[in-house]
């Protein structure tokens, strides 16, 4: 209460069903998101107070986990700063694809898929290619398919590996599991093409997705933002730093991002996912060219950019690393125009899609900072060829592009997915 006795205001937090928009069902919203309802408590689902079937724990706490011989595995590495390379080396031994976002850094070697947040969004891929066994590790969760899978496994073997004392993310409640390593039960080596073909099946249908995405997104030298992420990331060279946003810039990655090797991806993401990252991405910049490292980019939205405008305005005598910032600019909260909010036109605009108008360059001027605007995926070559030049300080890059068109061009490109899986 306040002063006099008159009460003061209280803050709850509540877990509420997405899609958080008007007069929809429980079950409408899970399938306008693409997973599976919730059970209610008492049926069978995460509430149940009774522990798994045959009076097992919730989860077991180990230094360690031997994990059964078993074909359909996989690995799961979410965000974080952890050695992937153990994680790697259980996949290719296992035979089991390897599930990575972008800010992991393990989207390397035969098992690592390109297009998984394609094939999770399939009801029926994801139905038939259900995991007994997940090794995850980070902080997954990035995209709802990937939340979908992990909730999908209440009965799966789910180990998650800690990242410190205490420490471990388990979002979707399933862990079994919490560990600090994992280790295959003798015998367990898996061939690529398995009994069943487990991980050739994985493996195809990624390259499927990945052809028929890249397909609609070479029709066009127009530079869209889901091109700007695969092109991106192909053209960076060994060596270079990318920092990327929170919203649509880190999910545009996870979709179009290619298994490789020699790029280190950071992304700052949470509660407050869109503070300080221009600040964060100087920062970066300077701690890896310090180190040793090559060029370096940030990917940004124009929200986020403007949300740290002030951190363009560096003091003559303080340090300026080599940086180029990419910002997509579609004026206003573009990831919203993907989500269900969309459908309610009147309040969208000012709520979610929030437009500002502001001009860049002007902003990029005031900075004291070299501007240039691209359009054509055949100029983002001589953008990165200038970032890499010592000495370039720092640059402000934008690429335009429209709300509407791009949600648009991403059901297209969910919809190729989508057959191409069929």
């Amino acid at each position: 209460g306040s002063a006099g006795g008159t009460p003061g205001p209280v803050h709850l937090n509540l877990a509420l069903r997405e899609p958080l928009v008007p007069d929809v069902t429980p079950d409408q919203a899970s399938a306008a998101a693409g997973e599976p309802a919730e059970p209610e408590p008492g049926h069978g689902g995460p509430d149940r107070l009774g522990g798994r079937p045959g009076g097992a724990p919730w989860t077991r706490f180990a230094p360690g986990a031997e994990l059964p011989r078993a074909e359909r595995g996989l690995v799961v590495c979410g965000d974080g700063d952890y050695d992937p390379q153990p994680l790697l080396q259980l996949a290719e031994e296992a035979g089991w694809p390897v599930l990575a976002e972008p800010s992991s850094n393990a989207r390397r070697g035969p098992c690592a898929l390109s297009a998984y947040p394609y094939l999770l969004a399939d009801v029926g891929f994801a139905a038939a290619y259900r995991p007994e066994v997940i090794v995850s590790a980070g902080r997954p969760g990035l995209s709802r398919g990937q939340l979908a899978l992990l909730r999908a496994a209440g009965t799966a073997r789910h180990a998650v590996i800690a990242q410190g004392p205490g420490r471990w993310s388990d979002p979707a409640r399933t862990a079994t599991d919490v560990v600090g390593q994992v280790r295959l039960a003798h015998g367990s080596r898996r061939d690529a093409g398995g009994a069943g073909g487990w991980l050739t099946g994985w493996l195809a249908a990624d390259r499927a997705v990945r052809a028929a995405v890249d397909a609609v997104l070479d029709a066009d030298e127009q530079l869209s933002e889901p091109r700007l992420a695969r092109d991106l990331t192909a053209a960076l060279p060994d060596g270079a730093l990318l920092w990327a946003a929170s919203s649509l810039p880190i999910r545009d990655l996870d979709q179009q991002l290619k298994p490789r090797s020699g790029l280190r991806i950071l992304a700052s993401r949470g509660a407050s996912g869109i503070d300080g990252l221009v600040s964060s991405a100087i920062g970066a910049a300077l701690a890896h060219q310090a180190s040793g490292g090559g060029a370096a980019v940030a990917l940004l939205g124009d929200l986020a950019l403007l949300h740290d405008a002030p951190g363009l305005f560096i003091g003559p005598g303080e340090p300026r690393p080599d940086l180029c910032v990419i910002v997509v600019n579609n004026d206003g909260g573009g990831i919203f125009s993907t989500l269900e909010q969309a459908a309610f036109p009147d309040p969208f605009e000012r709520v979610f899609g929030t437009p500002h108008g502001a001009g860049l360059a002007d902003l990029a001027t005031a900075a004291g900072l070299r501007y240039r605007r691209i359009g054509r995926a055949d100029e983002l070559p001589d953008v990165l060829a200038a970032t890499g030049s010592p000495g370039a300080g720092i640059s402000l890059v934008e690429a335009r592009t429209d709300r509407p068109g791009q949600a648009a061009l991403r059901q297209r490109l969910a919809e190729a997915a989508a057959a191409s899986i069929s």
